[in-house]
Formats: structure tokens, sequence, C-alpha cells
């Protein structure tokens, strides 16, 4: 019920002639307690009409039981009389009511109509639609370049699950063009129970969230001679840790995690520890925006990339929490710390010729493409403290990151959009990724 929020309270106010006790939370009227919870019934009622296909007689007999049977909170006749009417009129008209709603009632207006401005309509409708079901889990695998490790954990997720499921592909683990593996949907349980979890070969993370690590390492891989062991990067905003285990298992040398959080580094470092890579990189807790390497007047200690994976809305993972399509947002406060990470990244900390990755997971423009053609119009100057450091994007490449060459725009920057890509890449979370280099 919470994915299908809108349509659903459209079409119980259809059946309704008195205001929910979600609609009365904008007015100064205290909502009692069995106000609540009648509304709440209802609203799980109506998803099981509407959506789930719950028999009539489950969807609202079960359901006004609730209300009678409940512990602390004492519902009257009236009220239950009410449920029941709403409801058994909701099975019968309910689904042509449901005809007059939309998809986009299910999300935050504002972002509706930004979404529309910048995709148009149908595909606001498609990514909005994607949303409304939770996305299959996917790993990523430690070592990514090595196949054999990757059918290991493909063919161990398999197996888990061959005895309690269908042969359908849904119960089969699948190796992605990217080299993430989607994890069955029939595999039930905690995640640290799952096979090889102990072993640290993999961690979980989304397609879309793979992107910043890979675009780093064969940008780096194309301009500097030495190979990964000989360079230096920085992942200046690193909780949870997917991105920095990424890096981790290409092999760089040096790699500095920042986070701003003391109790999100703690995690990372959970997590660095349970992969066998606590060694592998330096975890700093402090803003990303004041962070120097150490020894940074030493030439031998410049940093060859960076990844900038910046806070946002997370508008792109509306199908992970939902609750972000209809939240308000802050945006003004976001855009900034945006540009105060990537502007510090490049002057201060990232050398000439060095490569910088900036990432959000948001599908809205001010937060991905504005950012970085704010970035590439600022001009050199100044001194110290004060310089500006001038940079280039470094396109991404027809056939440079399998499976998502139609997300490629004509700037040569990324852009992911739920739903509109073919086979399990269209449960990928909404991403933006641009790739740029500091000149020499």
């Amino acid at each position: 019920s919470e994915r299908r929020a809108g349509q659903i309270g459209k079409v119980i106010q259809s059946f309704v002639r008195k205001p929910t006790a979600e609609t009365n939370q904008s007015s100064s009227k205290k909502t009692r307690p069995s106000d609540a919870l009648c509304d709440a019934a209802l609203r799980i009622g109506a998803s099981q009409l509407l959506f789930l296909e719950t028999p009539t007689y489950a969807a609202v007999s079960e359901t006004v039981e609730i209300l009678r049977m409940h512990p602390k909170i004492k519902v009257s006749k009236s009220q239950i009389s009410f449920v029941n009417a709403v409801l058994r009129k909701m099975s019968q008209e309910g689904k042509e009511k449901l005809k007059e709603t939309s998809v986009l009632d299910n999300i935050d207006p504002w972002i509706a109509n930004q979404w529309i401005e910048t995709y148009g309509k149908n595909t606001t409708e498609t990514m909005v639609q994607a949303a409304m079901s939770q996305s299959p889990i996917f790993l990523t695998v430690n070592h990514w370049q090595s196949p054999d490790k990757l059918k290991l954990v493909r063919d161990a997720f398999s197996s888990e699950v061959d005895s309690n499921s269908s042969s359908s592909k849904e119960s089969v683990a699948e190796i992605l063009p990217i080299g993430s593996i989607r994890v069955p949907a029939t595999l039930r349980g905690s995640v640290s129970n799952w096979p090889l979890y102990e072993d640290g070969v993999w961690w979980v993370q989304d397609p879309s969230a793979t992107l910043p690590a890979i675009a780093l390492f064969k940008s780096l891989q194309r301009i500097k001679e030495g190979g990964a062991e000989s360079m230096h990067v920085v992942d200046l905003c690193s909780a949870p840790g997917g991105k920095c285990a990424q890096l981790c298992s290409m092999g760089f040398g040096r790699i500095d995690a920042i986070e701003i959080s003391k109790t999100r580094s703690r995690s990372l470092r959970q997590n660095l520890r349970r992969l066998g890579m606590e060694t592998s990189c330096n975890v700093t807790v402090q803003d990303g925006r004041t962070w120097i390497p150490n020894n940074a007047d030493d030439a031998s200690n410049t940093v060859d990339g960076i990844l900038v994976d910046a806070p946002c809305s997370a508008t792109g993972l509306g199908s992970r929490r939902p609750d972000v399509l209809r939240k308000k947002i802050d945006l003004e406060e976001l855009v900034t710390v945006q540009r105060e990470l990537l502007a510090h990244a490049v002057d201060n900390v990232l050398k000439p010729g060095g490569v910088v990755v900036f990432a959000t997971c948001s599908l809205l423009k001010q937060e991905g493409e504005h950012q970085v053609e704010w970035l590439l119009s600022r001009q050199r100057g100044g001194t110290g403290s004060n310089s500006v450091a001038k940079v280039e994007t470094e396109p991404f490449l027809p056939g440079e990151i399998a499976g998502f060459d139609d997300c490629i725009d004509k700037n040569g920057w990324l852009r992911v959009l739920p739903g509109t890509l073919p086979g399990a890449l269209k449960h990928c979370d909404g991403f933006f990724v641009a790739r740029l280099k500091r000149i020499e």
C-alpha cells in the first residue's frame, strides 16, 4: 500500500464522503487512534482488492476482523460498519475507479513535473511504474575480472534455491553483462546466511552503483602507464562501501576512503573487514569538502582518480525506497554540497591529468547534468586556495560498459533511467555518472 499510496488514496476518497485520517493530518483537528486505525485498514484492504488480487472475502472480512480484535484501540461498531461498507463497495466498483487514477499519483507532484519536463510523460510513467515493485537484489563479486569467481557465486546461489523452486528464470542466479549477479527472486532469509557471505566473496550492490568505479578504472587504464597498483585513488563519500570495495578489488595501489559520518564509517570498516579488504585502504572520518591527502605537496602522493558519489535526493532509488518519491526535497542545500565536493576534489585534490567521476543516484538534472555543466563553465584563475582547475569531459564510449550503451547521452555522460533497459537491467536504480579529466 505504501508504493501505491496516491492511487489508493484517490480510490478511497471516491467512496468516502468524510475525510480520512490521512486527510485530517493537514488540519489542526487531532486524529483519534481509532480513526487512524480505520484509515490504515481501508488502505490495506484497498491494496488487496485493487493490486494484490486477494479474494474479496479475505480482503474485506479479515481486514474488518482486525478492527474488532485490536488489543489496545477500541473501534466503535459504526466505524467497523463504515470500513466494511466502503471495502464491499470497492470490491464491486474499485477497479473502474482505479482506471481514473494515474501511476504518477504515487509520487510528489513537483518531482513528477520535473521528470515530465526532462524526459517526457511516457518515460516518466515508465520510471514511476518501475518503482511500484521491489527490485531484485544484485551482487558485486570480489575480484570482479575473474569469470571463474562469477560462475562460482552464480552456481552457489542457483543451487541454494533448486530444491524449493520451479525451473523459471527468476529462480536461477544470472550473471549480467556488466559482471553483476542477480540474486534469484525465490531466495529467502537473511543476507548474512546466504552462500559465501562469510567468505567475503561478494557484497550487495545495484548494477548502476557499480558504474562510477568501473568508469574510473577504465579511464585510468587508458591514460596512465604502470597498472592500477601504481595509482592513488580516493572515494570521497565512501560509506557504505560498495564502490570502495570495487576499488580494492581492482587492485589500486593506494586507496583513501573518506566518510563524514562516524556511524557510517564504522559500517564501512565492518564491510571491508568481512571482505578481507581492511588493509587495502585508509578510512578517514572527515568532511570530503576539506580532506587533503597526506604529503599533498609530494609529487609521489598526488591523486590519480577520485570518485565523488555525492549525497543527493536519492530519487533514483524509488524501487528500493518508495518514500523518497513522496518527500519534499531541500534541493538548494544538496546542490550546494555537491558543488563544494566536486570543486574541492578537482581544485585541491586531483592532480593535473587525473580523472574525477561525479555520480548521484538522482533523476533530477539539477543534481546531475546541471552540476557538470556548472563545473565545465568555470574559468581557470586565481592562485593557492582560490585556484580554479579546468576540466574536460572524458566521454563514455560505445561498448565500454556492457549493457549501458543506450544510457550514453550526447555529452558522453551516462544517464540510467529505471525501467528503460532490457532484461534484468530494467531493474537498475536511476543514476547519473560523468567522467572528467583535469587538464594539464
